[in-house]
């Protein structure tokens, strides 16, 4: 079975399609179940359709686990959300872009696979660091609303949805997660805007997927 791992498997051939604000609001992940009935407000922020169409993904790959492994990613099943997607794994305590979606790739001017999540140092890196290690420690999902900077001055809030997912055959912890603006007022997003470094956290909150909260959730996502 092909994986997000294959990166043959995931060559985007939709990049002005999934830019396209009426696809976005209509990507649908493949599942058996039914989308609805999983919850989409999460310590008061409602998830965008293209990251509670994740999470249901998300919930119905573990089965009885605590999360998917690496294996149970499958990219024909995410097919529509490949786009927005950003498929990480751990590098000690480092983040490593493994699939960075062709939607986000336009959007960001650049294509940041292969490179690291958090580069450079930066005051708020320390929390960022720690806010991804929780989602394997408790287990837990996380969603925030970060203000995402254009070239020209510009603030465009965008909701980052980030889930864990077990270790591959290379024993590396992997995240998956989508990114999507919050308010999508033009038929078509044409901005460019900067994705890494220290960016404004407006909200954030954990997801509670059955195991509870992280201990010190408070301060995280302070």
């Amino acid at each position: 079975m092909s994986t997000l791992d294959d990166n043959d498997e995931i060559a985007p051939g939709w990049v002005s399609r999934a830019l396209d604000r009426d696809y976005a609001l209509n990507a649908r992940a493949d599942i058996a179940g039914d989308a609805s009935d999983v919850p989409d407000r999460h310590g008061g922020i409602r998830l965008s359709p293209v990251g509670h169409q994740l999470l249901a993904w998300w919930f119905e790959a573990r089965g009885d686990a605590a999360m998917p492994s690496a294996d149970d990613v499958s990219p024909r099943a995410l097919r529509q959300l490949l786009p927005y997607i950003r498929y990480m794994s751990w590098d000690g305590d480092e983040l490593v872009i493994r699939i960075f979606g062709s939607a986000l790739a336009a959007a960001a001017g650049r294509d940041l696979t292969g490179s690291r999540l958090y580069e450079g140092d930066y005051e708020g890196r320390a929390a960022d660091v720690a806010r991804m290690k929780a989602l394997h420690d408790t287990p837990c999902g996380l969603v925030m609303i970060r203000e995402l900077p254009d070239g020209s001055g510009g603030i465009h809030p965008c909701e980052l949805l980030t889930l864990p997912v077990a270790a591959g055959s290379d024993g590396s912890p992997r995240v998956i997660g989508t990114v999507m603006g919050v308010e999508l007022k033009e038929a078509s997003w044409s901005k460019k805007v900067g994705y890494s470094g220290d960016i404004a956290l407006r909200r954030a909150a954990f997801i509670d997927i059955g195991y509870g909260l992280p201990k010190n959730a408070s301060r995280l996502l302070a």
